[in-house]
């Protein structure tokens, strides 16, 4: 291999991680306003519109025209173009690496681990791939919709049903356009398993990441131990003790070491994209344990977004039922003193005896609601219910999702209660 066909494999490896890294992370709450965020729209929006506008001043938008539908075909609806584009570079880098750094690594430990973690990103490939992600259908809603309760913030009961599939929204569910189903405790359609992450399949998804963590920081120490000891081998081959300080540190050496056959040129290509690409699965793996510990999936996070923005400007409010405030300030009636506290203030009626008196609807509720600029609402105001205060920070808000920390909530990723 040429050192410039070796520079266009790294070359590439850096742009495309660089590229999927911006499409995958650009669009999160966390990179709005950054770098990352500025070049997802960059990306995503601005340089598209250009094209288009391009094409459509040079071919009249007929280049746009015809490959819009396969365009299409790639982006809305499922196919297996970048799963088989995984399945290709994961099977090739396999091949080459057993083709020429196999041999020199002899300790047995090595042997035994490399086939069975070499295996694992297939195997969870396929149950990540394969595994019902939790469609929800008019069998299974009624399960679905007693797993979540609707926290009246990013979702709440008197949602519209499903336009597509007909059936109630269950909370923390979404309508994936690309699988055509609603899917439940939806993270994100996932083009690398041609399939939605959901409910029932998290947990093999998690396990697809991880096993291609493994594979890729294993197999990056595993290329360049075999690379070292041929850089010792050829230039220190008295040992260790012989070397100067900082022998490692010659580049040209290892520059002329790579090219010197084409065994070293090819394990130090794989060292590379093992290196390289390291850092986008870290990054991915850690975004979704963030995530986990805050009891939020992908999905929720952006919509939480929303709600921050929302809370920024002022304009979130929370609405009770209208006889609370009536009810928690009269005093309790009783005679003489026993109407006061030890304190000197009135009890409210909740601290009195309980009576058979049916709560009123609603009771104990509390709904949040956006008021835009233009007194627009996100949602109506439930039957009975009045506006009480507004929310002062993000802090003031309680995810019910979340169970405590990442522990508690990974519970549920791991052991769903219906699979």
């Amino acid at each position: 291999m040429k050192s410039t066909a070796l520079h266009y494999v790294v070359a590439f490896i850096v742009i495309f991680s660089t590229i999927v890294f911006i499409v995958l992370f650009g669009r999160l709450p966390t990179f709005k306003g950054t770098i990352v965020g500025k070049a997802h729209i960059l990306l995503w929006h601005k340089i598209p519109a250009k094209l288009v506008a391009v094409d459509k001043a040079i071919t009249g938008g007929r280049f746009v025209d015809s490959t819009s539908s396969c365009g299409n075909y790639l982006i809305n609806e499922k196919n297996w173009a970048v799963t088989t584009f995984y399945v290709t570079i994961l099977t090739v880098a396999l091949i080459f690496f057993f083709k020429d750094a196999w041999r020199y690594i002899t300790n047995p430990i090595h042997r035994l681990l490399i086939p069975l973690l070499a295996f694992q990103p297939y195997f969870y490939l396929y149950l990540s791939a394969f595994t019902d992600p939790g469609f929800i259908t008019q069998s299974n809603v009624s399960r679905m919709l007693d797993i979540f309760p609707y926290d009246d913030i990013i979702f709440y009961p008197d949602m519209p049903p499903c336009r597509t599939c007909h059936t109630p929204k269950p909370a923390r569910s979404k309508h994936c356009s690309v699988c055509k189903h609603c899917i439940a405790r939806m993270d994100h359609h996932c083009a690398w398993i041609n399939n939605c992450v959901g409910y029932n399949n998290y947990r093999f998804f998690l396990g697809f990441i991880v096993s291609n963590l493994i594979v890729l920081t294993y197999g990056s120490y595993l290329t360049s131990s075999v690379l070292y000891k041929e850089y010792m081998r050829q230039y220190f081959p008295e040992g260790y003790d012989s070397a100067p300080k900082y022998f490692w540190a010659d580049y040209r050496k290892w520059i002329i070491l790579i090219h010197s056959q084409n065994w070293t040129a090819a394990v130090s290509s794989l060292f590379m994209i093992a290196t390289l690409v390291c850092p986008l699965v870290i990054a991915f793996l850690a975004q979704h344990i963030i995530f986990i510990h805050q009891g939020v999936t992908t999905n929720e996070s952006e919509k939480w977004g929303e709600v921050e923005w929302v809370v920024k400007n002022g304009m979130l409010y929370v609405y009770e039922n209208g006889n609370h405030n009536a009810e928690n300030e009269a005093p309790e009636a009783a005679s003489g003193s026993g109407s006061e506290s030890e304190s000197g203030y009135a009890r409210p009626r909740s601290a009195a005896p309980t009576s058979d008196k049916p709560k009123p609807e609603n009771s104990g509720r509390r709904v949040y609601i956006h008021a835009y600029v233009d007194e627009e609402m996100n949602r109506s105001v439930p039957h009975g219910m009045v506006q009480t205060e507004k929310v002062p920070d993000l802090d003031s808000i309680c995810n019910i999702y979340d169970k405590g920390g990442f522990f508690k909530n990974v519970g549920e990723v791991f052991f769903p209660k219906y699979s």
